[in-house]
């Protein structure tokens, strides 16, 4: 490890959060969904929630630790603030798998139930969906893949299988 003045200590930390905030926007701009994986979050909630850790406190260590869940500290400060699940759950409402974690925890948050196995199944759920969409992509995939096969292979087969023998059998048929 490399020690740095308290100076450059601070701006090296400024430039290499000005890198991923500028990678994080560059990211989001092309598409790529940068949430993390809401079964993971489930499973990591669930190892907490059986350790004795709160739900809320719990939100703030998935924040602080797990890459791409940061939006969750949002809803932390919210719920600790005084709002209600829902609004506090707004605020990830951008990030499809962050929203899909805080609709499972929505349900153990209003009622207090034991819910370390509910979080465990509910992870293995959506696994099996991410399975399923990934194979139904698949799918669509090798139906797409049909148009270019046709229009490339089929005439070059055409001009180089076919028609040398018409033309080879055009002079017997005309009678040359």
């Amino acid at each position: 490890m490399v020690l740095l003045p308290p100076k450059a200590r601070g701006a090296a930390t400024f430039t290499s959060l000005l890198r991923r905030k500028v990678g994080a926007r560059r990211r989001r701009a092309a598409g790529v969904d940068e949430s993390a994986d809401a079964a993971l979050l489930l499973d990591l909630t669930a190892a907490l929630l059986t350790a004795g850790v709160g739900i809320e406190a719990a939100l703030a260590r998935l924040a602080a630790t797990v890459p791409g869940a940061e939006p969750l500290a949002g809803v932390h400060r919210a719920l600790a603030a005084g709002a209600t699940w829902e609004h506090a759950a707004e605020l990830v409402a951008e990030y499809p798998q962050l929203r899909a974690f805080c609709d499972h925890m929505s349900f153990a948050y209003s009622t207090g139930a034991p819910s370390a196995r509910m979080f465990q199944a509910a992870a293995g759920r959506a696994r099996a969906e991410l399975r399923h969409a990934a194979e139904a992509a698949a799918e669509k995939l090798g139906v797409k893949m049909m148009l270019p096969l046709g229009a490339c292979f089929l005439p070059a087969f055409i001009l180089v299988g076919v028609v040398p023998v018409v033309v080879s059998m055009l002079p017997e048929a005309l009678g040359f």
